[in-house]
């Protein structure tokens, strides 16, 4: 095993880089922000997140079964290629109709995305019989998440300043590094070693299998599902608050700092969720349950400082469980459907998502 031990680290630290750069856009951290300062409505901007979902839930299982049949490393490659698509749309098609293609292409990065990272770490792990060290790996993730996106929502004036093009351009940059380095990982065993089965073998087995797997597992489905609603009202309260800050007087130049002292309420809720391990994961759920929705009720305070805490509230909350949550998904499920199942998640995720989104942007909007 100390033979070997380099490798998961490489791995891992490929991973890492990874998802750090995907993080530092600042298009993508202030697209909201991007959308108002275009002369968009809220409700408009909930309808473009409801069709984020609506392509992530008519790709999201798809794509993770593409990523366990044909490869997590082409699956995350693929991720690479759709922002770019994405962000030359936004830079180039200047209308609603360009607004909502590439919202779609956006979700069509994050479905190649969801699950297909996660499995290569955990699998990466599970063949050097590291699997324990699982759980750091995915904390740390979560920080550099929040720290990168935090950054990137630091820069939100920015991005509103040099204008949506040339914010579009930077994503389509950092997306191009991104592939280049995603070449360089390398393919899980559980891949490999199952391409000469035919594809359509392949597909079968994953589908079926995945199926069988949750009809036998009420667990897993309702730690999705209780995952999913917390997750939800987080990343809903965090988008609408771009827009809301403004409105309750605070600057452009004030705004980055502000989104960013949020996204670090979710780096100590990453320390906290080792702290509560012991803990039931019912007992989790309704602690996190009433601190996201004690941020959402803070928006409407019309007071910078207690929104601002509302959102860092609702970060730390989701961060929280969503370690744990991932931990113990990945524990349970069989490595050959890995990304299929994750990929059931952020399938529960935007059906819940579907239906807030809109009911979201009337609230926001009407307050």
């Amino acid at each position: 095993m100390s033979q070997n031990k380099p490798f998961y680290k490489k791995q891992l630290r490929k991973l890492y880089a990874f998802n750090a750069l995907g993080n530092l856009s600042i298009a993508g951290a202030a697209w909201v922000l991007l959308l108002v300062s275009q002369g968009y409505s809220l409700f408009e901007v909930g309808i473009a997140e409801t069709v984020f979902h609506l392509v992530s839930i008519t790709a999201e299982i798809p794509s993770g079964v593409f990523a366990d049949v044909f490869g997590r490393k082409k699956s995350l490659a693929l991720s690479c290629v759709c922002v770019v698509i994405s962000a030359l749309t936004r830079a180039y098609w200047d209308s609603f109709a360009g607004v909502l293609v590439s919202i779609a292409f956006s979700a069509l990065s994050y479905n190649f995305f969801t699950g297909s990272d996660n499995a290569l770490a955990y699998d990466s792990l599970l063949e050097e019989n590291a699997k324990d060290r699982y759980d750091g790996y995915i904390s740390t993730q979560t920080v550099i998440y929040r720290v990168a996106n935090g950054i990137a929502t630091l820069a939100a004036g920015i991005a509103v300043m040099i204008g949506n093009t040339a914010a579009q351009l930077i994503s389509v940059g950092i997306a191009s590094v991104q592939f280049i380095l995603v070449m360089t990982i390398k393919e899980n065993k559980v891949i490999v070693n199952r391409q000469e089965i035919s594809v359509r073998r392949r597909i079968h087995e994953s589908v079926t299998e995945s199926m069988l797997f949750l009809k036998g597992n009420s667990k897993v489905a309702r730690l999705i599902f209780r995952n999913c609603l917390v997750g939800a009202i987080d990343i809903l309260l965090l988008f609408f608050l771009q827009a809301r800050l403004p409105m309750a007087g605070v600057s452009d130049i004030v705004l980055g700092p502000l989104l960013f002292i949020m996204s670090m309420g979710g780096v100590i809720g990453a320390w906290a969720s080792s702290k509560v391990k012991e803990w039931q994961f019912r007992k989790l759920f309704i602690v996190c349950l009433i601190l996201v929705s004690s941020g959402f009720l803070a928006a409407f305070t019309k007071i910078p400082v207690v929104m601002t805490l509302g959102g860092f509230l609702a970060a730390f909350a989701d961060d929280m469980i969503q370690i744990r949550a991932d931990v113990e998904l990945n524990n349970m499920i069989p490595s050959a459907q890995r990304a299929t199942l994750i990929s059931v998640n952020s399938f529960c995720f935007s059906m819940v998502m579907i239906v807030l989104s809109p009911l979201a942007g009337i609230v926001f909007g009407a307050a």
